[in-house]
């Protein structure tokens, strides 16, 4: 029997996904603190296999704290140079006493 889970693409399998057919560099930060670098190729729901130019690292998921797109941006959007999570413009310092 299929869930409706299993019908629905996931936000994570989206994110690969574009990442894949776009050969984005990316930084993979492991929870144990490695920065690990290169392109990802291929996953599946365990696993991500990150092309690094001298070979290919099989990294399990379990292990990754985050995939952040080597660019910096957004894939969904692109930056609106606005405030970013509430940030609130700091006043200006040293002014006339």
């Amino acid at each position: 029997m299929t869930s409706e889970h299993d019908r629905t693409p996931s936000v994570q399998d989206d994110f690969l996904q574009t990442l894949i057919r776009d050969r984005t560099a990316v930084n993979v930060f492991l929870v144990n603190g490695i920065k690990l670098s290169g392109q990802l190729t291929a996953f599946d729901q365990y696993v991500v296999l990150l092309d690094a130019g001298a070979g290919a690292q099989l990294v399990f998921k379990h292990a990754i704290s985050t995939v952040l797109p080597v660019n910096g941006r957004s894939l969904a959007r692109e930056p609106t140079g606005g405030p970013v999570s509430g940030d609130k413009p700091k006043p200006a310092r040293g002014g006339v006493r």
